[in-house]
């Protein structure tokens, strides 16, 4: 696992295949605060800190993509999500 104090927010956040799923936005004692678009489009995820494979510089890579129906990540609604921008 990886130690979260290698974690923070403005890190790019990538599935096993290549894409692109966000940026960290915040980073809890349990998971990954991600959010992907801007403004209206914004969407945004939860990431469990166990379902990081590594960290790379400023990158975080992900064991599983957003499609995964069992460990992907949680899509979460707009009025529960905190912002930074």
């Amino acid at each position: 696992m990886v130690d979260r104090s290698e974690l923070h927010a403005g890190m790019a956040v990538w599935t096993p295949r290549g894409e692109k799923l966000g940026y960290v936005v915040e980073v809890t004692d349990e998971e990954l605060i991600v959010e992907k678009g801007v403004l209206v489009w914004r969407r945004g995820y939860t990431v469990p800190l166990g379902e990081v494979r590594e960290v790379i510089e400023d990158e975080v890579f992900l064991h599983h993509g957003p499609d995964s129906l069992l460990s992907g990540p949680r899509e979460i609604p707009p009025a529960s999500r905190r912002t930074s921008h």
